[in-house]
């Protein structure tokens, strides 16, 4: 079981993702990947499902990002 995760914050951020991620998952050292998305309208888990398939996300449609915290926070 991984202890650290990289979670990518997204909103309307295709064309970073289409920059950055490859970069990211070849140099992840297997770390796994998250990607939170805000309610994009630029189709960018649209992207992330095609090109990247394994990557999973949490699609957020009126979630505030704080009510999130509890997920990522450490457990004791």
């Amino acid at each position: 079981m991984n202890k650290a995760a990289i979670v990518l914050l997204n909103y309307n951020g295709v064309q970073l993702l289409q920059t950055y991620l490859p970069q990211l998952i070849t140099n992840n050292d297997g770390y796994p990947i998250y990607i939170i998305d805000n309610g994009s309208t630029d189709n960018s888990i649209s992207w992330v499902k095609s090109h990247h398939p394994t990557i999973e996300y949490i699609i957020l449609d009126g979630v505030p990002l704080a009510s999130l915290a509890p997920l990522f926070s450490r457990r004791r």
